[in-house]
This record gives C-alpha cells, structure tokens and sequence, in this order.
C-alpha cells in the first residue's frame, strides 16, 4: 500500500503541475512548520498523525484546482487556521493573490511566519474577523472565497457578498451536508470520491446569489 506521501505526490502528478520535486520539497517544509508548530497552537486537529497531512490536509486543499482556475485571481482564505486551503493552493499555484484571514490572534502570528518562512508572494495575512474585515477602508474585493472549515452563517452572508467583486463566487468545502447552503442557490463544481480522502463536494455561490430566499 502507498504511504500517505506517495499518495499526494501522485496527486500533484495528475494535475500535470510543473517542478513537481521542488514543490515536494515546499510542501514538506510547510508540513514540518505545520506539525511542529501544532504542538504548540492548535491549528490542526491533533488527533490527526502528521502523515495524514499529505491527503487529509494538503490532498484535501488542492481538490479546488480541479475546477478552479486562480491564476491572477483575487483569493480570500476564510478562517485560514493553519493556512488551509489558501497556502497550498498558493505552493502549487503561485500566480494569484492569497489573503489569508484568521480571527485568532495567535494563529495569525503563526500564519505570518509560515508566509515569511514559504517565502509566498502576494500573500498577507489579516487578523480580523469577517464581519469587521468587510468594512476595511481600500481592502481589495474578491474573486473567489475559499471556505475549507466554515458552515455559511446567515451572519456570514453579508459581510462575504460585500468582500466578493459583482462576478465573484464564494466556495465551500463539503463531505455530504449542505444544511447551510440549501436556502441559496448555489452550484456543485466538485462531487467526486476520493479513495485516500472519500467523498468532497465543491459548492460555489455566486455574489449575486448570496440573498436567503
């Protein structure tokens, strides 16, 4: 059987993404900042071993480029944690935009010197909530949302229709319930099983959907 490794390195392959050692080797240096910084804030659930990271973490993040074209996109990572999915979408795909936005102060700290020590470019970190994060003076608007850990609260749903541009879509990561998102219309970009991962679904909302009906 193929180590959990393999597993995501074999992924990279499939998605014909170029330099494929070097970014092993990015990928294995995010891991090692990862792990070794969980230890001491959680970012990750620490019931997960740390070889899990390569498909249950890092597989998981880049199921998005399976239907999402990012380059010279505008990209928000809401409610970042560790910097999942925005920081390897980013490592695999460096010619985008990437903000990474956590409320927590401490793993905004963390995300920071995971940005600096990635050496990312046009990548910054904002450690505010959503709701006060939409009302920044010359922030910019988004392309595309990234929701990786978050359910869409009414709450939300405002404050993300203001931070996304007239055609953009936010996109959540989702196993099999879509309680949050049945009342809006919204689109499945990805429904696939995974044998290492299991099932995820993609689900976009457009700007101008995002109204509870």
């Amino acid at each position: 059987m193929k180590d959990e490794k393999q597993i995501f390195e074999d992924y990279l392959n499939s998605l014909e993404l170029e330099n494929i050692n070097q970014l092993m080797k990015r990928f294995e240096h995010y891991h090692n900042l990862l792990y070794t910084t969980n230890r001491k804030v959680n970012l990750v659930s620490r019931n997960i071993p740390s070889d899990r990271y390569w498909v249950q973490h890092f597989l998981d993040s880049l199921v998005a480029l399976e239907c999402l074209d990012l380059e010279g996109k505008f990209v928000l990572d809401f409610g970042s944690g560790g910097g999942l999915p925005g920081i390897p979408l980013k490592l695999a795909v460096p010619d985008f935009n990437l903000t990474l936005l956590e409320s927590v102060q401490k793993k905004s700290r963390v995300l920071r010197e995971f940005v600096d020590a990635l050496s990312l470019s046009a990548t910054n970190v904002e450690a505010s909530r959503l709701e006060d994060y939409a009302y920044v003076a010359r922030r910019p608007s988004y392309d595309i949302i990234v929701c990786r850990a978050i359910s869409l609260e009414e709450r939300y749903i405002s404050p993300i229709r203001r931070l996304l541009k007239p055609s953009g879509m936010v996109v959540f990561y989702k196993a099999q319930k879509l309680d949050d998102v049945q009342n809006l219309h919204y689109e499945v970009l990805l429904d696939k099983n995974y044998p290492s991962l299991g099932q995820r679904k993609l689900i976009g909302i457009k700007q101008r959907d995002l109204m509870l009906r």
